[in-house]
């Protein structure tokens, strides 16, 4: 992996492999008058680390050079490697929510981990599933490090990245408190995870989640194609440019992906995972299994909100179209 070319005005791209389906994550690296910021770290293995270091060194600049780092939001492939650059003397950022859950999904208790197993227990996972589900969620929180201290910036909030300001701009839905970076300067906004140019992000239900992920997200995306955004820095895919075309690209998946969840519980009551497996026939992974079922719950939550499905008590729960 080797620094990319320039995708923004003082913005170079480093590609960070990823060992899960997606395989890369884009970590930028961001020069200003007051020197090196990075928005966001890839996962900690030894070949991504190995990869940054190299990158930087294309520029002639060390891990210790980089003085600040905004993270976009909890997942293990946009926080991972902040420990390193902490310890290396950079300055840890995000959106203040985003950080306290860290916090706690990170901590290395697995409390919340536990939690969704058994929430998706309850919700039809059949249990060698729901197994193999929590050991890959924890061997991942393996490649995250330790932070000893992590800044809190608020929504709206203007902070540096390498003598540069950036607008916080709060886009929940992939998770509750996933914030993008938008340089008002020059109309680049740092996507993180909220929009990307080729997949659909992943929209989640959890037993902590904010009430409908979802409305949430489609909320986020109709508030970012307001901005005057001219390039989009996602943190899988290419840059692009045309935000207002892909908003509008997405919020027709999931209008399509809502109907399918309604066809599927006409007439007959079934679990989440159920409907899940219609929905996703072809899960290679327990990782793939959770963001599945997840996805699912989030669906059927945006419907049942809407009066267009019930939820039926029980263990597992079922869902039927009202």
């Amino acid at each position: 992996m080797t620094l990319g070319i320039a995708v923004a005005p003082g913005v170079r791209l480093i590609a960070l492999p990823l060992p899960i389906a997606l395989r890369i994550i884009n970590a930028y690296l961001i020069e200003g008058p007051g020197g090196w910021a990075l928005v966001d770290t890839g996962l900690h293995t030894e070949e991504a680390e190995h990869a940054l270091r190299s990158a930087l060194g294309e520029s002639s600049v060390e891990l210790s050079d980089v003085a600040r780092v905004f993270v976009t939001h909890v997942h293990p492939d946009h926080i991972g490697m902040a420990g390193t650059l902490e310890r290396a003397g950079a300055e840890v950022v995000m959106h203040g929510p985003e950080a306290e859950h860290a916090r706690r999904l990170w901590g290395g208790t697995n409390e919340l981990i536990d939690i969704a197993a058994r929430w998706f227990a309850g919700h039809g996972m059949p249990r060698d599933v729901d197994d193999q589900m929590r050991e890959a969620w924890m061997a991942m929180g393996r490649r995250v490090d330790p932070l000893a201290e992590i800044e809190h910036a608020a929504d709206g909030d203007a902070i540096d990245l390498a003598g540069r300001p950036m607008r916080v701009v709060w886009t929940p839905g992939h998770t509750d408190h996933h914030a993008c970076l938008f340089d008002e300067s020059d109309g680049t906004l740092y996507g993180g995870d909220h929009v990307l140019p080729h997949i659909t992000s992943n929209i989640s239900l959890y037993p902590w989640s904010r009430d409908d992920p979802l409305a949430d997200f489609l909320g986020a995306l109709r508030a970012v194609r307001r901005l005057p955004v001219k390039r989009v820095l996602p943190a899988h895919g290419e840059p692009f440019d045309d935000l207002a075309a892909r908003v509008d690209e997405l919020a027709r998946h999931h209008e399509v992906r809502l109907e399918r969840v309604r066809e599927l519980t006409r007439g007959r009551e079934r679990d989440a995972y159920a409907i899940c497996r219609d929905l996703f026939p072809v899960l290679r992974n327990a990782h793939e299994e959770r963001f599945a079922l997840a996805e699912t719950l989030a669906h059927l939550r945006y419907l049942e909100r809407r009066a267009k499905v019930r939820e039926i008590a029980g263990r597992p729960a079922r869902w039927v179209a009202a």
